[in-house]
């Protein structure tokens, strides 16, 4: 029989993991991009990484170090990853299209994954490396890199797209009047 307190605390990660590898698989064919919800992904990366440091350790001097190079690293490749990805305007409907990559997710969900994978092997007691501790930093910076690195993809997808909204929208001017009876 499940024991669900031990179930429990593994849930919400799990979660987490089904609903950013739920968006990996969809985002494999061009997709409308729609600038008011570029947020949801980093938004799930965020809560993720939030609850995987949120029983972390102190990580000290080198942690922080390590998160703040995580954290620049991330925005760097965040921004080069979406500078080149293309953006088309559907002539018909107005909207932005783009094949967006599941590389974020996915290192995202591994890193995730190994991070509580390595949590759950030290709870038990099970035999796992002498610097287990300061695996579960680097862990933790890789889980930091993967969110600013969906942030800042974010960030630069909805700037590079709002000009081409807007130029769709002043070339094609107001909708025609509907005539009255």
């Amino acid at each position: 029989m499940m024991d669900w307190k031990q179930i429990g605390p593994y849930l919400f990660p799990l979660l987490i993991v089904a609903l950013i590898a739920r968006r990996a698989l969809r985002s494999q064919k061009p997709q409308r991009i729609r600038p008011g919800r570029l947020w949801i992904q980093p938004g799930y990366l965020g809560i993720g990484t939030l609850a995987a440091l949120s029983n972390a350790h102190s990580p000290g001097v080198l942690g922080i170090l390590l998160f703040l190079g995580g954290t620049a690293a991330g925005i760097g490749v965040g921004y080069m990853r979406a500078l080149h990805q293309e953006f088309s305007i559907d002539p018909e409907t107005g909207n932005v299209m783009a094949k967006a990559s599941p590389i974020a997710a996915l290192l995202f969900i591994g890193v995730f994954v190994l991070r509580f994978g390595l949590n759950y092997l030290m709870q038990k007691g099970a035999h796992v490396p002498t610097h287990s501790g300061q695996l579960l930093v680097y862990a933790d910076a890789m889980l930091i890199f993967a969110f600013a690195m969906s942030a800042a993809s974010a960030w630069e997808i909805w700037r590079r797209t709002r000009p081409l909204i807007a130029e769709h929208k002043s070339s094609n001017g107001p909708p025609p009047a509907i005539p009255q009876a």
